[in-house]
């Protein structure tokens, strides 16, 4: 076969097709066959019924189990909060400056990164990303001190 004859193949495919029989005729009939008769209307039947009432109870279930993880969550939240306050207490200590001009210089930008830390807290003091943050600049700033001391 040949370009030209698979051209005129697909021509010819682009016409329209009557079908074979008259699909009106038996909707009809379907839809006023219902229409006349709604009680006996097409029931589940007892299996799909059974799947259906074990889906929902799966739904509930999971349901509930997201809402008790949630507000085990919630409640996890504020036990953490004293820890953030003791770091807060150890970091109103006096300003620390190491002799050492590469520790001061992190010093100086720890020691603004706490205040700034600080200071977004008191706009939102309930936030667990901000006590991680303060406490991960105490423990950089606890660090230092560490390095100081082993560098004499």
């Amino acid at each position: 076969m040949n370009e030209f004859e698979w051209l005129r193949q697909m021509r010819g495919l682009n016409q329209p097709v009557a079908p074979r029989s008259d699909l009106w005729s038996r909707i009809d009939a379907a839809l006023d066959d219902t229409a006349s008769h709604p009680d006996t209307a097409p029931a589940a039947p007892p299996r799909a019924r059974h799947g259906r009432i074990w889906t929902m109870a799966a739904s509930l279930a999971a349901i509930v189990v997201l809402a008790c993880g949630v507000v085990w969550h919630m409640h996890a939240i504020p036990q953490s909060m004293p820890q953030v306050a003791s770091h807060a207490t150890q970091a109103e200590a006096p300003r620390w400056k190491p002799s050492d001009p590469r520790l001061a210089g992190a010093a100086l930008e720890l020691e603004a990164a706490r205040m700034e830390l600080q200071q977004a807290m008191q706009q939102a003091p309930d936030s667990p990303a901000l006590q991680r943050l303060l406490q991960q600049t105490h423990a950089q700033q606890n660090y230092l001190r560490e390095l100081e001391k082993q560098a004499g």
